[in-house]
């Protein structure tokens, strides 16, 4: 089943199709200093909306994400930028957080209505061209990769969410630091290896893509045997990020928040508390991932494993996944890669 994000996937419910602009939605918000919120649909997900974020700066204005490949996303953001009293032209650059196809699939379709630039970090770029090069196989290799962890799932390949992406290559790789007119590049691995939030120099604010939401929780996993470790990666970048001294969070889903640090705190606690519930699952003997998600609670409900649906069942076994193969490699268990399903064990 094809979720298309990293590492490597993203759930949605079935989509609706709609060319039309939801008017349910308020669709821009001016916050000052030359930024507006423009909310794009996301048509058939709960969220209903992803934050792309227009930027006025000295050479013309940069687009920060801009919703997945779709005829209402188009339409929605054509006209928030009249409602802006702009027109595309007018619109320089586009900027991308992560390449999920929620944040990045409309890019090629922006390129070809005449935006110049694209900026996107090369580890981010690397991942998107491993990804849909071959969505059937990269789906597959994960399905396997759970099912070696202790869970199958059987469903159909489903390409809607490779209809809603595109492999668009960008005109600028983006590193830490980077300097992009008034924002200012922080690579922040972890819920993708190429993620960057963006520092306005101007406001002091920061565009935080899916890296830090409230109240939501980024999915941060392991899907595939890389060596990798994105939990680590993931709790460094909320401490780096913390230590900016932003003054306030422009969030990819949700709504703009004040306290970045309040909330980076939160983040840091709950992985704590997550690593000591994987652990204390292994105190009864040696398990699988998968044994030991359904030990544990899911979700702000405390959902069991059972109750949430089959691809959030695997979200949630990648997910004990990277606590464990953190953990691992601080050397507080171990892996008998050898069993079937994986087995791991407190040291």
């Amino acid at each position: 089943m094809l979720r298309l994000t990293f590492q490597h996937r993203k759930v949605f419910p079935p989509l609706a199709e709609s060319a039309g602009v939801d008017h349910t939605i308020e669709l821009t918000t001016r916050l000052g200093d030359g930024i507006f919120q423009i909310r794009l649909p996301l048509t058939g997900n709960p969220l209903r909306y992803i934050n792309a974020y227009l930027i006025e700066d000295e050479d013309g204005y940069t687009l920060v994400d801009r919703g997945w490949k779709a005829d209402d996303v188009f339409a929605a953001l054509h006209e928030a930028l009249i409602r802006c009293g702009i027109a595309l032209h007018d619109v320089r650059r586009l900027l991308i957080t992560h390449a999920h196809f929620d944040h990045y699939g409309l890019a090629g379709t922006l390129r070809r209505a005449g935006l110049r630039e694209l900026g996107l970090h090369r580890f981010d770029w690397a991942f998107a061209r491993l990804l849909l090069s071959n969505p059937l196989a990269a789906d597959r290799a994960a399905d396997d990769w759970i099912a070696r962890n202790g869970l199958r799932v059987e469903e159909p390949f489903d390409d809607t969410h490779q209809r809603l992406n595109e492999l668009t290559e960008p005109t600028r790789l983006l590193e830490d630091g980077d300097r992009v007119g008034r924002l200012r590049a922080v690579w922040t691995p972890g819920h993708t290896p190429g993620h960057l939030c963006f520092v306005d120099v101007r406001s002091g604010k920061m565009l935080t893509g899916d890296h830090i939401l409230d109240p939501i929780t980024p999915h941060v996993g392991i899907w595939g045997e890389r060596g990798e470790n994105p939990l680590a990666a993931y709790v460094a970048s909320l401490h780096k990020v913390a230590a900016i001294g932003a003054t306030g969070a422009l969030p990819a889903h949700g709504e703009p928040f004040a306290d970045l640090e309040r909330r980076c705190t939160e983040l840091l606690a709950h992985e704590t508390e997550r690593e000591a519930q994987v652990l204390g699952a292994l105190t009864r003997g040696p398990s699988d991932a998968a044994s030991i998600a359904r030990a544990i609670p899911w979700t702000r409900r405390q959902r069991t494993l059972a109750e949430l649906a089959p691809a959030h069942q695997q979200f949630a076994v990648a997910e004990t996944l990277a606590h464990l193969e953190a953990a691992r490699e601080r050397g507080l268990v171990t892996r008998d890669a050898h069993a079937r399903p994986y087995a791991y064990a407190l040291v």
